[in-house]
């Protein structure tokens, strides 16, 4: 306690204030007497204080132990020194946040009140406010935010004029591009991921890689025709697809459909022959013929000369049985031909999609007059064809040949 004045030496007054206090200075009290405002404390055995009854919480005074405290002013006349174990804890956490502004550090915090402008913080018994314009939470109404955590980074600080702005969006790009570089890590050309689709634009698909979009080429999207990405996937939906392309640097990857499913013109090989009955849908019309599609990837060439007189060209959009008459792989051309091909006799079967596997191997086919006759010469009562799994190629984009040379 304290000594009163009729009890200090000389010397012992001399050296008391040749030790007088400063501000901003930390030193440890205990509680005196209480008055109606606040309580007068012992500072260090030396001095008396007074901390003001909103400086103090009701625990610390209930426990009556020594505190800890922040010299704000002093000595008054009454030779008291204006003290607060709330300043103290509230220098400490500016020091903390000034650490956090200096190493970029973001953190947690959690919405209090929404007001002009923005959105109202409290770090403990420090106010920081958060503008409008650096506020990112996506799907929720302004009149939610209260109560949401969120993680930030501290925009602009100033402890003396007890300013503190903060920011969520740069929080919000610095984690993303902390993901961006871990992804970017682990991913390497070959492997195949799956991923949702994010967003559609005209020259390809944005997927989510986790922490950095992946984009599939338009050219790599599908092997079957398409005028516009959206028509092969929507977004948000599940797709599968191999690395082509990794560009650590600029924090590119690039992905292909097609190249994870291989080349349809690979996979029947074996399977057609010429002389087959296939079915197949018209896509398209030219002035020597029409072009028929008989999986996604592969269309074959049905020439004016091979529709016999008199009949009536298929319009774009039915579906036919032909007569396979020319087939090279390597040149990927197919023609077809409706020549003693009749319709009406024949119960056509569309080549079988199978939803057991994103890969299914190739399978047999019969297609059946429906009599049950087998195949015999020319007749092709009965002929095996490949079924091929139409999911195989859904996601998958015909490189166009020119007319001339499918004519060719």
């Amino acid at each position: 306690m304290s000594k009163t004045m009729s009890t200090i030496t000389f010397e012992e007054l001399k050296a008391k204030y040749a030790n007088k206090l400063t501000k901003d200075v930390e030193v440890s009290c205990r509680i005196l007497a209480k008055l109606k405002d606040g309580y007068i404390v012992d500072i260090n055995e030396e001095w008396e204080g007074f901390i003001p009854s909103t400086h103090l919480t009701a625990e610390e005074v209930k426990q009556n132990e020594e505190l800890k405290a922040v010299v704000l002013s002093g000595p008054d006349k009454s030779d008291r020194y204006l003290v607060s174990p709330r300043a103290l804890k509230e220098k400490e956490i500016w020091g903390k946040l000034e650490q956090l502004k200096l190493e970029e550090n973001s953190f947690k915090v959690t919405i209090s009140k929404v007001i002009k402008g923005g959105a109202e913080i409290f770090i403990d018994s420090i106010r920081a406010f958060l503008p409008g314009r650096y506020i990112r939470l996506p799907g929720i109404a302004q009149e939610n935010w209260i109560g949401q955590e969120i993680e930030v980074l501290i925009e602009e600080i100033n402890q003396n004029e007890r300013k503190l702005i903060l920011n969520q969006k740069k929080a919000v790009d610095l984690e993303k591009q902390r993901k961006a570089e871990d992804t970017l890590l682990k991913l390497k050309e070959g492997d195949i991921v799956s991923a949702p689709v994010l967003r559609i634009a005209d020259f390809g698909v944005f997927i989510d890689l986790g922490g950095i979009d992946g984009l599939i080429p338009a050219s790599e999207l599908s092997w079957g025709r398409y005028n516009h990405p959206k028509e092969v996937v929507k977004v948000g939906q599940e797709i599968k697809a191999v690395i082509f392309r990794v560009e650590k640097e600029n924090q590119r990857v690039a992905l292909s459909i097609k190249k994870l499913l291989g080349d349809p013109w690979t996979q029947i090989k074996s399977k057609v022959e010429a002389g087959m009955l296939i079915y197949g849908t018209v896509i398209s019309e030219a002035a020597f013929g029409i072009f028929v599609e008989l999986l996604p990837g592969i269309e074959a060439l049905l020439h004016n000369s091979e529709i016999p007189e008199g009949s009536e060209k298929p319009k774009v959009g039915s579906t036919i049985i032909a007569k396979v008459v020319k087939l090279d792989i390597n040149q990927k051309k197919i023609g077809l031909s409706l020549i003693d091909v009749t319709q009406e006799k024949i119960e056509g079967v569309k080549l079988q999609s199978s939803d057991e596997s994103e890969n299914a191997p190739l399978e047999n086919a019969t297609l059946s007059n429906g009599n049950g006759n087998g195949n015999n010469g020319s007749d092709y009562d009965s002929i095996n064809i490949p079924s091929i799994s139409l999911d195989n190629f859904a996601l998958c984009s015909l490189e166009n040949e020119t007319e001339e040379a499918l004519n060719n």
